[in-house]
Parts: structure tokens; C-alpha cells; sequence
């Protein structure tokens, strides 16, 4: 499986990452920064070929469609990108500098759709002006599934989050992240392409372990729900090989 990864430097995206090449798929990242590449992860056999770096931002839409068909099209889209902020704490505020707007999940979100639309002329009636060597060449490719790093408290999860969790995810910086999240969500649902919403509980260090993905509402997960990064970060791989959480947006927990 070829597997476009957006936010590949991130916590989460370098994880899913070196996921994807230890499971013997190859991969494609988009990097803003030539430099940001050396910390990347080697793909684990002799062939570099595996992993193939595109300069560009995802904010781009001529950058994503070189993404999406370089060195090949695209089997699966896994998109961990975050708005990125002063310091690892989620409290702390974005970066200054217009590197993260607080609409950097939606935004970037509606230049992959339509990225995808244009190299994918299938995945929608109205791309029949779809432009790129990559979409000649292979006209009747089926879309890319899109599987996502969302979060827990989106949607329908909502109720299952514990009140003093609410009140925090009401205001301030964590209140307008989950409000992207929320955006992103629409629009992954409303694009007409296969996906996968995955909602992880709260995010902690640690070694990868057995997860649960529970419904979408969250019910079952307990009143302090956790999951690793590792472990959040090989099941957006493992959704993005089995067509069993198609459609969904699970909350995952260990």
C-alpha cells in the first residue's frame, strides 16, 4: 500500500510514520522545511525508495496533488496534522507568526478535498476538469480513504467526556482546537470520499499496546480514558489497511 502521510514531523505523524515503513508500506510526506527531513525515519530495509519526501505546505493545493501522486497515487490518505503551539502543553497558546491559525485543521482539510477531487477525477461527479499527469495516466483510480487524527470530545463523543473535561474544552485554547476539530469533521463527512474519523482519549508517552475502539459516542470508555501515541499512532495505520472502521469515528482507547 502507498500511503500519503500529512503531518509526518509532528508527534503523532512521525509515530504513524515509522508505523507505516516497519509494515512494509511506502510512503510520501509533505515537508515545509528541506531541513525538517533529516529527522525523519529511515525505512527500515536497503531501499530508500520507500519513503519519498515532497517539498510544499499542506495549505498548498499544487503542493498536496504532488503529494497525492509522487512517486505514485495515493492508496490511503493519514492526515496527523495539529496546530502547532509554543510549548508541548495543549494549554499553551499557537504559535505567533501565522505558522498555525487557529483554522489550520478545516483549512487544510478543504485543500486536501480538493486536491483529491482534481488527482482522483472518481471521486466526485464534478471533476471532470481535473488537471495533472497523474490523473490522465489513471482515470478510473478509486479516491484515497482519508483516516485522520481527530479527537475525543468531537461530535458525538462530546457527552461521554466528563463535566470538569467539558468546561476545559469549552474555552481558551483548548476550546477553539476542539472547535476545528468539529469543522474538520464536517468536511471529511461531507466529501463523498471513504474515511475514517479516529477520536483518541487523551494523549500519553509510552510503548504501544492493545486498543480498544469503542463507538463513536465514546460509551464504554471509562471516566479517565487514555492511549498511547505509539498506540494511536499504529492503529491510523492499521485503519488505513482494513476497510473494518470504514465510515466511522471510533474513540480509541488502550
Amino acid at each position: 500500500m502507498h500511503i500519503y502521510i500529512a503531518g509526518a514531523t509532528g508527534r503523532n505523524g512521525s509515530l504513524a510514520l515509522r508505523e507505516a515503513l516497519d509494515r512494509g508500506h511506502t510512503v510520501t510526506v509533505l515537508v515545509r522545511d528541506p531541513s525538517s527531513s533529516s529527522s525523519l525515519p529511515s525505512p527500515p530495509s536497503a531501499d530508500p525508495s520507500r519513503l519519498t519526501v515532497v517539498l510544499g505546505t499542506p495549505t498548498s493545493q499544487a503542493d498536496v496533488e504532488r503529494a497525492l501522486a509522487t512517486p505514485r497515487l495515493a492508496d490511503a490518505v493519514i492526515t496527523a496534522l495539529n496546530p502547532r503551539r509554543t510549548s508541548d502543553s495543549p494549554f499553551s497558546p499557537l504559535r505567533p507568526g501565522g505558522e498555525s491559525p487557529p483554522d489550520l485543521l478545516p483549512a487544510t482539510m478543504r485543500v486536501l478535498i480538493a486536491a483529491v477531487t482534481r488527482v482522483f477525477p472518481s471521486s466526485s461527479a464534478g471533476a471532470a476538469g481535473a488537471a495533472g499527469a497523474a490523473a490522465a495516466a489513471s482515470p478510473v483510480a478509486p479516491p484515497p480513504k482519508l483516516v485522520v487524527n481527530s479527537s475525543f470530545g468531537v461530535g458525538s463523543s462530546w457527552k461521554a467526556m466528563l463535566w470538569p473535561m467539558k468546561l476545559i474544552f469549552s474555552h481558551g485554547a483548548m476550546g477553539m482546537t476542539l472547535q476545528s476539530h468539529n469543522d474538520m469533521d464536517a468536511l471529511v463527512r461531507n466529501s463523498g470520499l471513504p474515511f475514517v474519523l479516529a477520536r483518541p482519549a487523551r494523549l500519553v508517552e509510552g510503548a504501544p499496546s492493545s486498543v480498544r475502539a469503542l463507538p463513536d459516542d465514546g460509551t464504554g470508555c471509562g471516566w479517565n480514558p487514555i492511549i498511547t501515541r505509539h498506540s494511536a499512532s499504529r492503529w491510523l495505520v492499521q485503519a488505513a489497511e482494513s476497510d473494518e472502521w470504514d465510515g466511522t469515528s471510533p474513540v480509541i482507547v488502550n
